[in-house]
């Protein structure tokens, strides 16, 4: 059927603005392709960067910061769950340092306990990512979040180590503003998943380091104790007091030293291990060298062996 002379320009233009659409859309589908090769990118060279520096402590200082420059997220929150409390340990603000370490002062003054009906909670026990509008979730959204940065939505995603939730990442779209899609979720997911893999080998690494200290430690206390029954110096009086008070602090790690000074303070595994940022695990695996190596029967035991140790090397 032929088109009526008077109805050509009309046609005409209508086939010029489908062929336009078209482009329009072929230049959509090319633009979030790029978005999404130039950020799932950017997160590999962010989780590339923080694989270098090595501690587990250093991982978590510089996550949130590496996250944020490397995606469009404004706003970013790293917590780790111990005990099945939220506690804080970065948060980075698009230039803005001051107003991180406020957000991040404000958040340790209200630590979030991870419980139903909060959806961290659903996303530390499914081990998942969510996107979240403050306003539709209404109470299942943790207050001390939402006033520390006003969020109106964030994208939260599990710390996963040996199917374990170990931490939280939180991240937002502000200052700019824009909405969160589907391709935050995968950058949040994505990120998440390289953190907890360089943080787990970073925490091996840390544990043989210390495990071959120990050992060298315990080699050296064997070697100066041969040397003396071969010798058969006699151990009395102050010189063998000191002799072994030298040993018994020389047997301790750096590390030990660290948890055995705070123990001396008062503080709990789980504060020692916020101080240290390490796993409370980790300092429950110190305490019992700690006691071993002291020959402590108890907590306030091995505090007040090394304070004694620690007089006699000093008089010495």
């Amino acid at each position: 059927m032929s088109v009526p002379p008077d109805h050509r320009p009309a046609a005409r233009d209508l086939e010029r603005a489908l062929v336009e659409i078209q482009q329009l859309e072929r230049e959509i589908v090319e633009l979030e392709y790029v978005r999404r090769s130039d950020a799932l990118e950017g997160v590999r060279d962010a989780v590339r960067r923080l694989g270098e520096i090595g501690t587990p402590q250093g991982i978590l200082v510089r996550a949130a910061e590496e996250l944020g420059r490397s995606s469009g997220f404004g706003r970013v929150l790293i917590s780790e769950v111990l005990e099945r409390t939220l506690v804080p340990r970065a948060v980075w603000v698009d230039d803005d340092r001051a107003a991180a370490e406020a957000a991040l002062k404000a958040l340790a003054a209200k630590p979030i306990e991870l419980e139903y009906p909060l959806i961290e909670d659903e996303v530390a026990r499914g081990r998942r990512v969510a996107i979240v509008s403050v306003r539709d979730a209404r109470g299942r959204a943790a207050a001390a979040l939402r006033d520390a940065f006003a969020w109106e939505s964030y994208v939260v995603a599990a710390l996963t180590v040996h199917d374990q939730t170990v931490g939280l990442l939180h991240a937002d779209g502000e200052p700019s503003g824009r909405r969160l899609d589907p391709l935050d979720a995968e950058i949040a997911a994505m990120f998440s998943e390289g953190l907890a893999g360089v943080f787990e080998r970073a925490v091996l690494r840390e544990t043989l380091q210390l495990h071959r200290s120990e050992l060298q430690a315990a080699v050296q206390w064997m070697s100066g104790r041969l040397g003396e029954l071969a010798s058969g110096t006699p151990e009395l009086g102050a010189v063998a007091l000191a002799a072994g008070a030298s040993e018994m602090v020389q047997a301790l790690t750096p590390r030990e030293r660290q948890v055995l000074q705070l123990l001396a303070r008062g503080q709990t595994n789980l504060e020692i291990a916020g101080s240290l940022f390490v796993r409370e695990g980790t300092v429950k695996y110190h305490v019992k060298n700690i006691l071993r190596k002291l020959g402590a029967t108890s907590r306030a035991d091995a505090v007040a062996r090394y304070a004694r140790a620690s007089g006699a090397v000093s008089v010495r």
